[in-house]
């Protein structure tokens, strides 16, 4: 019998951010912020992650769902090391990352409150954020408009990401069901704790898009407000179009490959070119 591999694989990337332009989403302040915002929280957030399935991975048993969340740390792994070295060339260009990064480990504090510190619930969080990080990194992949905004510079790097966040997209959900099972209890422990994700997460990115704006001298650039607000949240935002998705989450037999992205991840791979 062969072994049994790994459903992804996990990229080992070097990005060069060295000519990454100021403000290199459309050239515009508020969707540079916006992804900035998004990559601040990215180096402590995907450590989370990975601690919190690390946590219980003894208690899988089920080789495939192993090698996956062997594949699910050295994807994210990757990702907080990419991050962080693109925030290291933001904090170049004057902006405070190390400050965002230490918002963004107050927020992830929560999960040491009293009635929040344990594992399954550290791994409830890790569930909701992926879903989350999910169903936006496929938004993005769908819509050229905003790919075609990045700068050539920083769209592989994206590109890469989103591909790796819908292909372990489910790794955290089945280990959790795995470990905790499928029963009324666990289900509202996921629920409870993705309407605390939501809150703490939405809370984040528009604290941190104000905060950047903020150092970028354009707190008063109306134009990049309206225009931005609306990319994420008019009737074909960012946001907006994955609140259908989102909501499939509380739905009690939902599973995150209902939303079969294989197509797009096809897609992607061919036109970045992954062989796997």
């Amino acid at each position: 019998m062969s072994a049994v591999t790994s459903s992804f694989p996990v990229r080992r990337q070097d990005f060069e951010f060295s000519e990454v332009p100021r403000h290199w989403v459309e050239s515009d302040p508020f969707m540079t912020h916006v992804f900035n915002a998004l990559s601040a929280l990215f180096p402590d957030g995907e450590r989370f992650f990975v601690a919190s399935v690390r946590a219980v991975r003894e208690k899988v048993e089920d080789p495939q769902l192993q090698k996956d969340i062997g594949a699910f740390i050295g994807q994210e792994a990757m990702h907080a090391k990419e991050h962080g070295n693109f925030n290291a060339g933001a904090i170049n260009q004057g902006f405070d990352i190390p400050k965002l990064e230490g918002w963004t480990r107050r927020f992830l504090s929560a999960a040491n409150l009293p009635l929040l510190n344990n594992q399954r619930v550290h791994l409830a969080a890790t569930v909701a954020l992926e879903h989350f990080t999910g169903i936006l990194s496929a938004q993005l992949l769908r819509r050229e408009d905003l790919v075609e905004l990045i700068d050539p510079s920083m769209r592989d790097l994206w590109a890469w990401h989103c591909i790796e966040e819908n292909e372990h997209k489910a790794v955290a959900f089945d280990t959790f069901a795995k470990v905790y099972g499928k029963g009324i209890a666990n289900y509202a422990i996921r629920m409870g704790v993705m309407a605390l994700a939501t809150t703490l997460i939405m809370i984040a990115i528009h604290a941190f898009i104000v905060e950047l704006m903020r150092e970028d001298k354009e707190l008063g650039n109306l134009k990049s407000w309206v225009k931005g607000l609306n990319r994420l949240w008019g009737p074909k935002g960012m946001f907006t179009q994955i609140v259908p998705e989102y909501l499939d989450y509380f739905k009690p037999k939902f599973h995150p490959w209902d939303h079969d992205t294989n197509f797009l991840l096809h897609q992607w791979r061919k036109r970045v070119g992954f062989s796997g």
